[in-house]
């Protein structure tokens, strides 16, 4: 490593270091505006039921509560307004309209006014949808290409389900105190996996 990587280096390194904490804070205001008014800050209220019962279909209630239960939401809300940029916010704004376009051209109805199963056809219709999408961006240049509206969907659920206090006490092994470091358990038939 020569000198001027080494300098690029710190200076990245410095430059995280003093932006992780104005993140933080930009994160806990949006969390904070959002429980004092229970209002979304990113998308509007009909929106914001709309990824809900998106994300209930993508995590459903079972033996253990789903999405909705866990607020991913109000998570996903919030994750959108503070990290993503604009052509991305945008990009998840249009996937909601499109999710409503199929739902209308399906059912002839919005997808809040599906019944279970007609919204889990009109997600795997989604789901067809990234698949191509990703398929014909494979060979384009990479300022070409961009993360399809379920893929991102799908990764905010996730996300903001297994880092949910449900997600990982109720879905996941928990250890409040864990005893010793086992890289590696065998975990029996039916075991949940271990939340970190």
């Amino acid at each position: 490593m020569n000198r001027r990587d080494a300098l690029m280096r710190v200076a990245a390194f410095m430059g995280a270091t003093m932006s992780f904490p104005a993140l933080a804070d930009t994160l806990e205001a949006s969390v904070a505006s959002r429980a004092a008014t229970g209002a979304p800050v990113f998308l509007t209220a009909d929106q914001d039921v709309m990824v809900a019962e998106l994300a209930e279909v993508i995590i459903p209630t079972t033996n253990t509560p789903g999405a909705k239960a866990a607020k991913v939401n109000e998570i996903i809300d919030v994750v959108l307004k503070d990290c993503y940029k604009p052509a991305d916010q945008q990009r998840f704004k249009e996937g909601l309209d499109r999710t409503n376009q199929i739902a209308k051209g399906s059912f002839n109805k919005s997808f809040v006014e599906c019944d279970n199963n007609q919204r889990i056809e009109v997600v795997k219709m989604l789901e067809q949808e990234a698949k191509k999408q990703r398929k014909d961006m494979a060979g384009a240049p990479a300022s070409q290409r961009y993360t399809p509206f379920f893929a991102m969907l799908k990764d905010l659920t996730l996300m903001g389900y297994f880092t949910s206090e449900i997600g990982c006490t109720q879905a996941l092994e928990y250890v409040a105190v864990p005893g010793r470091y086992d890289g590696c358990i065998t975990l029996k038939p039916g075991q949940k996996a271990w939340a970190i």
